[in-house]
C-alpha cells in the first residue's frame, strides 16, 4: 500500500512484532502496540484506518472503546473499514461444526463473543461510535480446492488455525485433545465434501467533515 501511494505515511500496528525487516518503503513504519490500550496518537490523525481479524482478541466492551478510539485518531472526512470473518461460515460438515462449536465454547471462557461480529454487527458498533456513512459489504468465498486458489488459501489458514489454538482448545472449552484431533481430520475431507466457505464482513464508515492526511493499517 506504501507503494501504491507514495504521498501518504502508512504506519502497520500489531500486538507482536512480525514486521517485514527489509525492502520497506521509506513511507512506511510500524509499531508494536495492544489495541486495548489507547492509541499514541493525536486526534484527527488518519485519513484512512484499517483493522482486520479481531474477532478472536476483543470482547464486545472493548468493541465499542476500539471504535470509539479509531473514530478519534481519524481525520474529520477520512474513512475508517474494518474487515472480520464470522465464527462459524457456512456448509459445515458435523465435524466442522463441531470444532466451531468448541472454539465458541473456548471463547466464552475468555469473555470473547464469537458471534459479536454478526450480531449486533460492526455496522451497529461503528455508527454508536459517531460514524457516519456506513455501509456493510458481505462476502462468502470458498474454503477448499474446489475453491481454486482462494479456497486452497483460505482452507491452509483456517487449518492452521484451528491445529495453533488446539490448548485453547483443550484447556478452555474441556474438549478432549484426541477427539478433537480426529475431528480435525475428518474436518479436512468435509470442507471439500460440503464445500464449506467463509463469511468476511467488509464495514467502512466515514467521519464527519472534510480533510487529507496519513493512513493507519
Amino acid at each position: 500500500m506504501a507503494n501504491e501511494f507514495p504521498d501518504a505515511l502508512v504506519t502497520g500496528i500489531d500486538l507482536s512484532a512480525v514486521f517485514p525487516s527489509a525492502i520497506i518503503p521509506s513511507n512506511c513504519r510500524f509499531l508494536q502496540h495492544n489495541i486495548n490500550e489507547p492509541f499514541p496518537f493525536p486526534d484527527n490523525h488518519f485519513d484512512f484506518v484499517y483493522q482486520r481479524l479481531l474477532i478472536s482478541g476483543l470482547t464486545a466492551e472493548n468493541w465499542h472503546k476500539v471504535l470509539q478510539e479509531l473514530e478519534r485518531i481519524t481525520k474529520p472526512g477520512g474513512w475508517i473499514e474494518l474487515v472480520e470473518v464470522d465464527s462459524h461460515g457456512g456448509n459445515n460438515g458435523p465435524y466442522s461444526l463441531k470444532i466451531w462449536d468448541w472454539i465458541t465454547a473456548a471463547f466464552a471462557s475468555r469473555g470473547i463473543d464469537s458471534g459479536f461480529v454478526r450480531d449486533p454487527g460492526l455496522a451497529s458498533v461503528m455508527t454508536k461510535a459517531g460514524v457516519e456513512n456506513v455501509t456493510l459489504v458481505t462476502l462468502k468465498l470458498p474454503t477448499g480446492k474446489f475453491g481454486g486458489k482462494i479456497g486452497q488459501l483460505l482452507k491452509e489458514n483456517l487449518f492452521s488455525f484451528w491445529n495453533a489454538i488446539t490448548p485453547m482448545i483443550v484447556h478452555g472449552a474441556g474438549a478432549d485433545k484426541v477427539e478433537f484431533e480426529e475431528a480435525l481430520g475428518k474436518a479436512d475431507r468435509e470442507v471439500e465434501e460440503y464445500q464449506s466457505y467463509h463469511i468476511f464482513y467488509v464495514v467502512t464508515g466515514q467521519k464527519r467533515e472534510d480533510t487529507k492526511g496519513a493512513v493507519a493499517l
